[in-house]
Formats: C-alpha cells, sequence, structure tokens
C-alpha cells in the first residue's frame, strides 16, 4: 500500500474544491493495489488513469450516498465522506495503518482550508 502525502504546492491556497480532489488522490494511492487485484480477477490490467477514473467515481457515488454534492461540497460534507470513504477502506481488507496515515494527512489537508 501506498503512503501519500501531498505536496507544498498542492496544499498552497487551498479550497473546498482543491481539497476534494486531494481526498481523491489520497483514496487513490490508499486503494490503488486492492482496486488494482480486483480488476486483475477479472482478467483485467488497468492502468493509473483507468483506476484514478474508479476511485472519482466511489467519492462520487460516496458523497451522493451521502445526499452532498460533489461539485458544492461543504467541509463538513468533505468530513463525512472521508468517514465513509475510510470505513469502505477497512471493508475491503485496508490495513488500519495505512487508513490513519491517509486520515492524518487529510486532517492536515482540512487544517489548511482557510
Amino acid at each position: 500500500m501506498s503512503q501519500w502525502c501531498p505536496t507544498d504546492a498542492e496544499m498552497k491556497d487551498l479550497t473546498i474544491a482543491k481539497a476534494r480532489d486531494l481526498i481523491i488522490n489520497c483514496f487513490f494511492e490508499a486503494q490503488k493495489e486492492t482496486l488494482t487485484r480486483a480488476k486483475e480477477r477479472l482478467g483485467r490490467i488497468p492502468d493509473d488513469a483507468t483506476l484514478h477514473k474508479d476511485v472519482e467515481n466511489i467519492v462520487r457515488l460516496t458523497f451522493r450516498e451521502l445526499g452532498f454534492s460533489f461539485d458544492n461540497p461543504t467541509q463538513e460534507q468533505l468530513g463525512a465522506v472521508v468517514v465513509q470513504l475510510a470505513q469502505k477502506a477497512s471493508a475491503w481488507g485496508t490495513p488500519k495503518d495505512v487508513i490513519e496515515h491517509h486520515r492524518t494527512l487529510i486532517g492536515r489537508i482540512f487544517s489548511s482550508l482557510r
């Protein structure tokens, strides 16, 4: 499992939309291996672009499941989505230390907003 960390450039002038996109990147890095294995079991060899789009769709679906707008979220809604994504990751077998690492980084993202 990857240990993702946002760059200083990604953290500069952080908006809610940028934070949402960083959450997508975070979830992509955390779930890349899990999603790759799942697709390989189906006889597919995914590339990073395909996996990233899949992760974006998972995040969009999570927003929808919670009744939130993907295109215009609040910080509180982003927080609820992150909790839901962590629960999904845990259910998929993502190690707790990986989930905690990414949750800590997302905390940094949230503290950098405005």
